[in-house]
């Protein structure tokens, strides 16, 4: 490999990502339906509520009250340990949740193939919505298991596990720095706590989501590409992050989270799957957005780049050689743009930094000090021009995001008082 090809090639690590735990203004209210309620109903499609932001937990009748799914539950007593019972309409059998099975507890969630026991004060205190799911469970007049009365949920038992967690206190918040939790905990912590209104959770939740997928362009630079110090992230951990921000309307989490989409290949069209087995995938406006955002991030990357290589040393150039110096390297710039259009320099990575190859091509042409740091200089202002443009770039609007390159406004002078 050439000289000027190791040159070209830049190091380019994943950026970073503000902190607002304000909870949405308008959580999801319920929606009325009615039907027989000895006819089963079946759960909502989990892709489908996710994509078309359904305003409801499941099938809440014309009272408030939440309708459970029908089963019948044969006598738990012959059953192994680990093993409640067999349920004709599901074909299998009922596990106890290895954690969230408290003996003494009196009421149960059954989910899917999974039972947890738990306590229907704990819970109905921190969520209406369990609250009204519990109304119905009364012994006298519903399916009960180990003579506890039994509320089916259709949600996946992972993302249920975790909201357990988190109302028993199995879950700290806020997270101690350094010990992270995956993200896909932390997506279903804001999924299941923005559909049972759990207000603490969901603030919390979308705190450390705000503040990996930030506003600010100096929070961004502090994290990493697996992440912060809270959140440990991949990059096709993006495609859900768009999503719950569709969800939740934290339209602030859009631009960076689109943004990193720009990023991922083939994961923009198999989507990711997710532990229960379904598949997280954009919708259709988005991937759309992202199809038409790269386009403006090579335009992007390609300014920067010429705006970096500018032939013009600093004012306070202290050598000769540096004009020329710098023409050639602009002219090797050039050259790769051509035999590369949209490659290592103008790629769909327009926030990322040029420092590393400024510093490689500092090794090839000399520059003295004031030219060099010019360079940077260049670099950081590339940089947050293309911050200050981005939810532009991403086709959203964003009414709180920081632009880096306002001026900031002098503190005022302390007044004295004379005494």
């Amino acid at each position: 490999m050439s000289l000027r090809k190791a040159v070209l090639q830049r190091i380019t690590p994943l950026p970073s990502r503000t902190p607002s735990p304000n909870i949405p203004a308008d959580w999801p209210q319920p929606l009325l339906e009615e039907a027989d309620s000895h006819q089963a109903a079946s759960p909502v499609d989990e892709q489908q509520h996710f994509a078309s932001r359904a305003k409801t937990p499941d099938l809440l009748t014309a009272n408030g009250v939440v309708k459970r799914w029908r089963v019948n539950i044969t006598d738990p007593t012959s059953a192994h340990p680990n093993e409640l019972t067999t349920v004709a309409s599901l074909g299998g059998t009922v596990n106890r949740d290895p954690e969230l099975w408290w003996e003494d507890g009196n009421i149960i969630l059954l989910c899917r193939d999974t039972a947890f026991r738990m306590y229907r004060g704990l819970l109905a205190r921190q969520s209406v919505i369990f609250r009204d799911l519990f109304a119905m469970a009364q012994p006298s007049n519903s399916e009960t298991m180990e003579s506890c009365p039994v509320v089916h949920i259709s949600d996946s038992p992972d993302d249920l596990r975790h909201l357990l967690r988190a109302l028993c206190g199995l879950r700290k918040f806020p997270i101690i720095p350094g010990e992270r939790m995956e993200f896909a905990e932390l997506a279903a912590l804001i999924r299941m706590s923005y559909k049972y209104h759990v207000e603490d959770v969901h603030s919390r939740s979308m705190h450390h989501l705000k503040l990996y997928f930030t506003n600010d362009l100096s929070t961004w630079d502090s994290a990493g590409a697996d992440g912060n110090l809270f959140v440990h992230i991949t990059p096709p951990d993006a495609i859900a992050a768009v999503n719950l921000a569709r969800l939740t309307h934290a339209d602030s989490v859009l631009p960076t989270a689109l943004y990193l989409c720009c990023q991922l290949d083939q994961e923009l069209n198999l989507g990711v799957e997710r532990a229960d087995g379904s598949v997280e995938r954009l919708e259709p406006r988005d991937l759309e957005l992202v199809l038409r955002a790269r386009t403006e991030l090579v335009r992007a990357s390609t300014r920067g780049a010429c705006t970096i290589c500018r032939p013009t040393p600093s004012a306070q150039c202290a050598s000769k050689g540096c004009e020329r110096a710098l023409r050639e390297i602009l002219g090797m710039m050039l050259d790769g743009l051509q035999k590369d259009p949209i490659g290592d320099i103008a790629g769909f990575a327009a926030l990322d930094s040029w420092e590393h190859w400024i510093e490689d091509v500092v090794e090839l042409w000399p520059l003295c000090e004031p030219c060099r740091a010019m360079l940077h200089a260049r670099d950081l202002d590339v940089r947050k021009d293309v911050w200050k443009r981005l939810p532009s770039y991403m086709g959203v609007a964003v009414e709180d995001w920081k632009d880096p390159t306002a001026p900031v406004a002098p503190a005022a002078p302390k007044s004295s008082t004379s005494t």
